[in-house]
C-alpha cells in the first residue's frame, strides 16, 4: 500500500500533523506528495528547537515539485511539546530510524537545520542503506569552548526567569549584528524573533534548557556520512561558523561545502531562493555550478577560511578596567587594570596589568569598563594564560547597548584595524 500522503495545500501545512509513537515518545508530522512522484524517496525535514511546520513552507512548495517531502518533530523539537531530557542526539536519530521502519520508507533524504543537523547526520551515519542524499545547514564537529559558553550563559539566564535579557541575547546570539548591513535582517525580522522568544510558553522554556543541555552534553559526533552530502550555512553565521561547518565536511568522503552569500545563521529564511535553489539543485543530483548566490569551496580550500566571526579592531585608548560582579564586604573579588589588546563585536583579547586570573572563580562573572568611548560589556572569560591574557566573549543581553557598540566598533576615533600601520604605532609607541 505504501506511506500515505496528501497533496500539498498552504491550508495542509498549518493542519494538525499526524502522529506515530514509539514506545512513550510521539513523532509528529505531516507528509506531501504529488502522485507523479509519490514512488520516489522522500525529503525528511528535521528542524531545530523552535521552527514550527509553516516555517518551512517555501520548502515543501519547491522541493515538492521533485520529491514527497515530510516534515518530523521529534520529541522536545518544533512544535512537538513531548519533554524528553534523556533523550540524546543518538538517542533522536533512532527514533528517525524507527519512525521510517513503521512507515515502511526503505531509502530517504535527509535535511536537517541547526540544532537538526546532528540528527540528521547521526542517522545517515547510522544507517547508510537507509540515506540517499543528506543536507545540514549549522552543523559543527566539536562545539568550541566559547559557543558552549554561550549556551550555558542562555540556559542560566532562562532558569533565572530574566526573560527580557534572555530573549535579547538570543536574538544577539543567532542574528550576526555585526553584519546587519550585507543580510539585511530587517528591524521588523529582528523584533519578531525577541517576540518570539519574550512570549514562550512554560512548555517552550523547559523545551529550551533540554535542548540547551543536549548540546552540551556533545563532545563530538558519532561519526560521519559517507552518502551524498551537501553542507551550507550564511557566509556571515556567527553561531555555527563557516569553517566549523567546513570542518565537518572535510571529514565526510562524499560532501561538499558551500557558503550562502549575505546570509547568517538561518540562510533558509534569509536568501530563501537562494537557498531552496541550492536545495533543489543538490537533491537532483544536478551540479551546484549554475547556482547563483552561493561559494563553492574544494576541499583543498577548506584550511584557508577564516576561524575568528569579526576582524579583530584595536581601541585608540586601550586602557580599561575588569572587575567581579561578586564582592567580599565593600570590595570587589576582582579588580584590575587591563590593556585592550584588540576587540570586535564579540569578544575581545585582554591583557591584565598583573597577571593573576581564576576561570574557576569568575569566568562568568566579570565586567570590562573603558573610557573614550565610554563602554560596559559582560564578559566571559573562556581562556586565561600565565602571562596575564584573558580572552573573552561578550554577554551580549540588550539590543540598543549592542546596536551602540556596533556603531562605536565603525568609528575610526575610537578603533583602528590593525593594518593602519602608522596609527598603531603611535598608539604604542
Amino acid at each position: 500500500m505504501g506511506f500515505q500522503y496528501q497533496e500539498y495545500s498552504r491550508a495542509g501545512i498549518k493542519a494538525a500533523p499526524s502522529q506515530l509513537w514509539v514506545g512513550q515518545w510521539r513523532i509528529d508530522y505531516l507528509a506531501f506528495a504529488s502522485p507523479e512522484n509519490a514512488a520516489k524517496p522522500p525529503l525528511l525535514v528535521v528542524g531545530g528547537a523552535f521552527q514550527n511546520f509553516t516555517s518551512y513552507k517555501y520548502c515543501v512548495e519547491r522541493i515538492y515539485q521533485d520529491f514527497p517531502v515530510i516534515l518530523i518533530d521529534l520529541p522536545s523539537l518544533g512544535n512537538n511539546d513531548q519533554l524528553a531530557p534523556d533523550l540524546s542526539m543518538e538517542d533522536l536519530a533512532d527514533l528517525l530510524f524507527e519512525f521510517t521502519l513503521q512507515t515502511g520508507l526503505e531509502k530517504v533524504h535527509l535535511m536537517g537545520l541547526s540544532l537538526g543537523s546532528a540528527i540528521a547526520s547521526t542517522f545517515a551515519y547510522k544507517y547508510p542503506r537507509q540515506t540517499d542524499k543528506l543536507i545540514v545547514a549549522g552543523i559543527v564537529t566539536r562545539p568550541r569552548k566559547s559557543w558552549r559558553m554561550l549556551v550555558e550563559e542562555s540556559v542560566r539566564v532562562l532558569e533565572q526567569g530574566r526573560m527580557d535579557e534572555f530573549s535579547q541575547a538570543v536574538v544577539l546570539y543567532l542574528v550576526n549584528y555585526d553584519r546587519l548591513k550585507e543580510t539585511g535582517i530587517s528591524p521588523t525580522a529582528r523584533k519578531l524573533f525577541y517576540r518570539q522568544m519574550k512570549q514562550l510558553s512554560d512548555n517552550e522554556r523547559e523545551r529550551y534548557k533540554i535542548n540547551g543541555r543536549r548540546l552540551l552534553s556533545v563532545e563530538g559526533l558519532l561519526g560521519y556520512p559517507e552518502c551524498d552530502t551537501l553542507v551550507t550555512t550564511g557566509e556571515f553565521d556567527s553561531f555555527t561558523l563557516p569553517r566549523e561547518n567546513a570542518s565537518f565536511a572535510e571529514k565526510c568522503p562524499n560532501a561538499q561545502f558551500v557558503l550562502i552569500k549575505g546570509a547568517d545563521h538561518l540562510p533558509q529564511l534569509e536568501k530563501r531562493e537562494v537557498s531552496l535553489d541550492l536545495f533543489s539543485t543538490f537533491l537532483r543530483g544536478e551540479s551546484l555550478a549554475p547556482v547563483q548566490g552561493i561559494e563553492r569551496f574544494e576541499r583543498s580550500d577548506i584550511a584557508s577560511i577564516e576561524r575568528r566571526r569579526a576582524e579583530r579592531l584595536i581601541p585608540c585608548n586601550n586602557h580599561g578596567r575588569v572587575t567581579s560582579e561578586s564582592r567580599v564586604g565593600d570590595r570587589f573579588r576582582f579588580n584590575q587594570p587591563v590593556k585592550v589588546v584588540d576587540i570586535n563585536f564579540f569578544g575581545c583579547l585582554l591583557k591584565l596589568n598583573q597577571p593573576g586570573f581564576s576561570i574557576a572563580d569568575h569566568a562568568r562573572d566579570c565586567t570590562l569598563y573603558m573610557e573614550n568611548p565610554e563602554l560596559t560589556l559582560e564578559l566571559l572569560v573562556f581562556d586565561y594564560d600565565e602571562a596575564g591574557y584573558l580572552r573573552c566573549l561578550f554577554k551580549h543581553g540588550n539590543i540598543q547597548a549592542a546596536e551602540r557598540f556596533t556603531q562605536l566598533l565603525r568609528d575610526g576615533q575610537y578603533f583602528l584595524k590593525p593594518g593602519n600601520a602608522d596609527k598603531v604605532h603611535k598608539i604604542y609607541g
